[in-house]
């Protein structure tokens, strides 16, 4: 195998090739890589395991992203995380385990002025405090629901 294929940058490449492709790296993904790099598979594991924006597994059906660029984190958004996380069963990828919602931290979303910001499916909320926070989940899962989107989940 040359080394152009088990280079760091065509590993991270092939990485987000395949989240490109489905939200997230499943095993048979490393798999093929293994095979592809000649590379062992716990050593991509570790390389995947170091990056903490490369998922393991699918996320859920709704994005829930806060803020925690320093405007926000000065203006309690480790606060609103832990209300947000409290609120939700959550897997160690950070989604809920009925499929609808991935709650993430985030680095800045580029809305400083409004901090502390939260983003639901790309949807920016600014100024929100922790129980604003809860009721804008609340609300999305309702609304999730009531669209049947949990029966697409696996």
């Amino acid at each position: 195998m040359s080394n152009q294929h088990t280079s760091t940058t065509f590993i991270i490449n092939r990485f987000h090739e395949f989240l490109d492709k489905k939200q997230f790296i499943a095993e048979e993904d490393l798999i093929l890589l293994a095979n592809e790099t000649g590379l062992p598979l716990a050593e991509l594991h570790g390389l995947l395991s170091f990056f903490t924006s490369l998922r393991t597994r699918k996320p859920g059906k709704n994005r829930l992203s806060v803020c925690c660029g320093t405007p926000c984190y000065a203006r309690g958004a480790e606060t609103i995380y832990k209300r947000l996380a409290s609120e939700l069963e959550l897997d160690e990828d950070g989604t809920s385990l009925d499929g609808l919602v991935t709650l993430e931290k985030v680095q800045c979303v580029g809305a400083c002025s409004l901090a502390p910001v939260i983003s639901i499916n790309g949807k920016l909320a600014g100024n929100i405090k922790p129980r604003q926070a809860a009721m804008e989940l609340h609300e999305l899962i309702n609304q999730s629901r009531l669209t049947g989107e949990q029966d697409k989940c696996p």
